[in-house]
């Protein structure tokens, strides 16, 4: 996620699909304040990711529960004051309101009739003839042609460096039991709505402390168990690399939406082998050069199969700014 100025109003949305009868259809909105059809969306409030602020709008507006599957495009429109509005869209999907990843969410505030007096359920012709403004027919058409595809039913592996650490010299005992600073607890605070707006039922990482400590709040507010890897540890990584990248590319070949925590070192193995599973197709760009992520970012690879392999169709990026 790039860091944007201050003229720049953020937003966040989803288009929900479902099929029935073999027809792909999509969630709207009706908003009676400006009397126009649109995905659900909102303004990103502080502190939140824009993963986190799709999934609570859509819940807000629309009372669905949702678990975001790949970017769409994004869509960009001055509004007044002279600002301009970028708003990230998502596919997604409804899941239970039991999952882990749904129940480590916050509870959200049902929308007003005032700013959402209906929502409904649109087969394609329908969402090209309703929906309000041109542009916001662009997501839906790459919707379309995932779907096509068969690419709109994929998964995720969610691929995120520790947060920030005490330092090595100001800690006295064995580097696997260095613990998060303040400031990288507090990131691994921020990396809750994040992880259960992608669904993380599994949960992975490093032995050591730092790399636990960055995905337990997520792991306790979603009453998940936390397996981890002895090959992710600075010391394995440096001594067998290969090893590391034999054991993520096992992870990258299971079928349920994951989130894992490593160590810098580790991560031009790691992305490497993320590369070899990507096409021209991929959507989306790795990162080529250290540190590749700062402490606390993420990066997501969405995953399909195909020939009985993993291939990655799209990656995106979130909290690369500095500072946590």
């Amino acid at each position: 996620m790039k860091v944007e100025p201050t003229d720049v109003v953020l937003a966040a949305g989803a288009l929900v699909w479902r099929v029935r009868k073999g027809e792909l259809q999509v969630l709207a909105v009706h908003r009676p304040r400006y009397d126009d059809w649109s995905w659900p969306k909102g303004k990103l409030d502080l502190g939140e990711t824009l993963p986190a602020c799709a999934v609570r709008e859509v819940a807000e507006e629309t009372g669905k529960v949702i678990e975001l599957g790949q970017p769409l495009p994004t869509l960009r429109y001055p509004i007044g004051g002279g600002k301009v509005k970028i708003v990230r869209y998502w596919a997604a999907h409804v899941i239970s309101p039991d999952t882990p990843a749904a129940i480590a969410r916050e509870a959200v505030k049902e929308a007003s009739k005032n700013e959402i007096d209906s929502v409904k359920w649109l087969t394609i012709e329908e969402a090209r003839h309703l929906i309000t403004f041109h542009d916001d027919l662009r997501p839906l058409e790459r919707l379309i042609d995932e779907h096509e595809a068969g690419r709109l039913r994929s998964r995720v592996l969610i691929l995120t460096r520790h947060a920030r650490a005490k330092r090595r010299k100001a800690w006295p005992g064995k580097d696997i039991d260095r613990p998060l600073t303040k400031a990288g607890r507090e990131r691994a605070q921020a990396l809750v709505g994040l992880f259960a707006a992608f669904g993380a039922s599994k949960i992975t990482s490093s032995p050591a402390a730092r790399c636990r400590q960055t995905l337990e709040p997520y792991a306790e507010a979603a009453g998940l168990p936390m397996s981890t890897i002895a090959s992710f540890t600075e010391p394995a990584h440096a001594k067998r690399p290969e090893k590391t990248a034999k054991a993520f590319a096992a992870l990258l070949d299971k079928k349920r939406d994951r989130a894992v925590s490593v160590h810098r070192p580790t991560l031009p193995t790691i992305v490497k082998v993320l590369r070899e599973h990507t096409t021209s197709k991929t959507r989306g760009a790795l990162p080529r050069t250290m540190p590749y992520l700062p402490a606390g970012g993420v990066l997501i690879a969405h995953v399909v199969d195909r020939d009985g392999q993993p291939q990655v169709i799209a990656v995106e990026s979130h909290l690369l700014k500095p500072g946590l």
